[in-house]
């Protein structure tokens, strides 16, 4: 070797050496086959810390290497349990443990129910451990890769093949490593060094990332104060929704009349639309040409007379007939309604058995220090027969002792049509047996045949 290739490879050794640490080597080779031939050859060596380089998948590069079977699946499986155990363990807890609540009479505890939370938190868990261990098995993240401060690495993205064989390796030396990787007849065998760089951080760094801390403390700061100090004006909303709508609210100033008040007393002399009320047999029960006599507030219930004396009801001048047109389709509705507001105390059939009822007396048989129930009158006795259909209709309109009032519930027209569907329970249920026509009465009294 002559005196001047002496002196380059000095000053070769002398920037290596302020260039930092050897890292490795670096072969590239011409093609695929080669390459895969030169990673099999590797690991039969005995190398372990080494990987391949290629711009595009490689069949066969992975047996080639020696690379096993990823452990993921096997994280994932972990993290899918974990996740269905914490969330059956926090719902038996939760419901049936530290807050017990009845609900529906449900069990406190069923894994039917809980099926879907458990679902949910298992591939919650589940993707949670394909994330994270996916980036601790490929060791990330890595802020940088030395292998891209080498020039011909940049090929790897295009056409280049590279196997690098890393000095962390239990088998790696620095002259028989590198004499190993030209006998595998690369295109080239690059030294691969750490960056010598200084890492300490930029003193302007330090007041300038102060400074950034503080400003974004400043909201969180006004945040607080904001929740903690009583405020004379409203929040600010980028989005308003519905929340300022220009309408009038209860006991509220109001801009748009001259007194300024938003709640507007009633205009002596006019009449709500709707509420103009002047059948007084349909909407009241009582006999238009004789309305004029009556107190309206002996129409509610327990009323008194001027005397202390209750009211008598039955005197009042009930309409006798219903004040509307009549037909199957007003009975079946009578029906619907009877049996939705009406049945729950009196009882499908009127006898004054309702689900409360049954309820009400199995609990006073229970505790007959609670309280005393009466039981409904049956809706066919006799004094119920004998009111008019205009009293049954106020009796429905405000109620009459225990019995509440359904006016703001059931319309007028419904109303009658319990009042109708009211009759033919008292028909059904007081009738004799002579009422029957005689043709049915016949086929009743017939003996069945054999």
């Amino acid at each position: 070797m002559s005196t001047a290739d002496e002196q380059s490879d000095s000053q070769a050794e002398d920037c290596t050496a302020e260039q930092g640490a050897l890292a490795g080597y670096v072969a590239q080779f011409p093609n695929p086959s080669a390459l895969k031939k030169a990673a099999s050859q590797t690991r039969e060596a005995g190398f372990k810390e080494f990987d391949c380089y290629v711009p595009f998948p490689v069949h066969g590069i992975d047996e080639a290497i020696g690379i096993k079977m990823t452990r993921l699946p096997y994280i994932v499986l972990v993290c899918a349990v974990i996740g269905a155990t914490t969330a059956i363990a926090l719902q038996f807890f939760t419901n049936a443990f530290d807050y017990k609540y009845i609900i529906s009479g449900k069990p406190f505890f069923s894994i039917p129910a809980n099926i879907p939370i458990t679902f949910e938190l298992s591939v919650l868990f589940s993707a949670f451990g394909a994330l994270l261990g996916m980036l601790a098995l490929n060791k990330l993240p890595q802020f940088y890769n030395r292998l891209f401060l080498l020039d011909p690495f940049l090929k790897a993205t295009s056409s280049g093949f590279f196997l690098a064989i890393e000095a962390k390796d239990p088998k790696f030396h620095e002259t028989d490593t590198k004499t190993f990787l030209n006998s595998l007849q690369p295109s080239d065998v690059v030294t691969c060094r750490e960056p010598n760089e200084n890492v300490k951080i930029p003193k302007i760094l330090l007041p300038i990332a102060a400074c950034i801390l503080i400003l974004g403390l400043v909201p969180l700061v006004l945040i607080a104060k904001m929740r903690v100090t009583p405020q004379t004006t409203p929040r600010v909303e980028l989005v308003h929704d519905m929340d300022y709508q220009p309408k009038l609210k209860t006991q509220r100033f109001s801009r748009m009349f001259a007194d300024g008040r938003g709640m507007r007393p009633p205009i002596p002399g006019t009449l709500a639309r709707g509420d103009l009320q002047h059948d007084t047999s349909f909407y009241e029960g009582l006999l238009p040409d004789q309305e004029d006599q009556v107190d309206r507030n002996h129409l509610l219930p327990n009323a008194k007379n001027a005397d202390g004396t209750s009211v008598s009801l039955d005197k009042l001048p009930w309409v006798s007939e219903i004040p509307i047109p009549v037909d199957e389709k007003l009975m079946a509705r009578g029906q619907e309604r009877f049996n939705i507001y009406c049945a729950v105390c009196h009882g499908l059939s009127g006898k004054g058995d309702g689900i409360i009822t049954q309820r009400a007396m199995k609990l006073q048989a229970a505790n007959p220090n609670v309280g005393t129930w009466l039981l409904p009158i049956p809706l066919y006795s006799e004094p119920v027969r004998k009111q008019k259909v205009g009293q049954l209709f106020n009796t429905i309109t405000h109620g009459v002792r225990k019995m509440p009032s359904y006016g703001a519930q059931v319309p007028v027209k419904d109303r009658w049509a319990i009042v109708l569907y009211l009759r033919a329970l008292q028909e059904s249920g007081s009738g004799m047996i002579n009422d029957i026509p005689a043709d049915i009465r016949e086929k009743l009294n017939a003996e069945p045949k054999e």
